[in-house]
């Protein structure tokens, strides 16, 4: 784990690493980005570091937008990854502990088999009532120890499984946490990537239309730069629960990174796609947010969007391409817009305030 790289000398060095890389990429000084470049320099996560260094040399600017995204990918598993050890192991040694009991309950049950055989041979054998009796005890004394021990073992077991079924209910915590965007609660890219892969699947085999809105919130860099980043993420909240509630049924909502969002849309054609993305520009557009902490207007908040519709065949990158580059026109065009990407790739049919 990571804690156990910063103490005594060594964390005071990665500390200075990591404050001087985010001063030298200009990244806001957020949780995400410190612990991201803290991993970075102390190399506890090898992926991530390879990841960071191919983008520095291939020249990329590691913005806030693009920290985010490497965070999600490489650290936001990581704790994951430790909740589902945690949690198999404790499910592991309550199953060796439930065969344990077992087991000697096995043996219990064969000795007291034997116990009683043996009182079945006696009785035949017995000459007085005093050897009767003393028989008698014996097994009344088996008996109760066998009934006993198997109500231990009852309880155990019952102990066992509600244990059990607690972890159970944290691996299905964690399991929605995996897919989860930790910010708005709605999918992050994980989800969105493997539904599309299931849609487009189901359409290459003559199923019906898939479309995908990519959105992106309007000069998001200055409502931080204005308002600060914690009503910069009430702001991204706000514009997910729009999507959430604009989403036709069926339809995934999905946190890309920073202020960029996708609705993927089964069943649903260009036109049917263009309508909806527009009401979400449309409910953006006219709600007037306040900051929370002093009651002021934030002013208007805007989207641009850009609308695809696949092509039977075509892979999920040039799919989401196409789809960026129509909310790309729609930024070029003014912003606050709806573009329809076409097949080529460009952006046409915006629809505007």
């Amino acid at each position: 784990m990571l804690s156990r790289y910063l103490t005594g000398e060594n964390g005071y060095r990665l500390a200075r690493a990591a404050i001087a890389s985010l001063e030298e990429h200009g990244c806001t000084p957020n949780a995400a980005a410190y612990e991201l470049f803290l991993a970075y320099h102390a190399n506890t996560n090898p992926a991530l570091r390879t990841e960071v260094d191919r983008l520095l040399n291939n020249g990329a600017t590691l913005s806030d937008h693009v920290c985010n995204s490497l965070h999600d990918r490489f650290m936001g598993q990581t704790d994951i990854s430790n909740h589902v050890l945690k949690a198999g192991g404790q499910i592991a040694r309550e199953i060796s502990g439930v065969m344990e009991g077992l087991e000697n309950a096995e043996a219990r049950t064969r000795a007291y088999g034997a116990q009683l055989e043996q009182a079945r041979s006696d009785l035949g054998s017995a000459e007085n009532p005093d050897d009767m009796r003393n028989l008698v005890d014996s097994l009344v004394g088996a008996t109760g120890e066998m009934a006993r021990q198997s109500r231990e073992l009852e309880e155990k077991l019952s102990q066992s499984a509600k244990e059990v079924q607690t972890l159970r209910s944290e691996l299905e915590r964690v399991q929605v946490e995996a897919g989860t965007d930790a910010l708005t609660g709605i999918a992050n890219r994980k989800v969105f990537e493997a539904r599309f892969a299931e849609l487009a699947a189901a359409q290459d085999k003559g199923g019906r239309p898939v479309s995908v809105t990519m959105a992106d919130i309007d000069l998001f860099k200055q409502v931080n730069d204005t308002w600060g980043h914690q009503t910069g993420d009430q702001v991204i909240r706000f514009v997910a629960s729009i999507l959430q509630r604009h989403a036709p049924q069926g339809a995934l909502v999905a946190r890309l990174g920073g202020e960029e969002f996708a609705l993927l849309m089964p069943n649903t054609e260009a036109g049917q796609a263009m309508a909806v993305s527009d009401a979400v520009r449309k409910a953006v557009e006219t709600k007037r947010l306040i900051r929370r902490s002093s009651n002021e207007e934030l002013g208007r908040i805007t989207v641009s969007l850009g609308v695809a519709q696949r092509v039977r065949g075509e892979t999920r990158d040039g799919f989401i391409e196409r789809a960026d580059g129509a909310l790309y026109a729609s930024k070029r065009g003014g912003r606050n817009q709806v573009t329809l990407a076409t097949v080529d790739g460009r952006g046409a049919g915006a629809a505007a305030a």
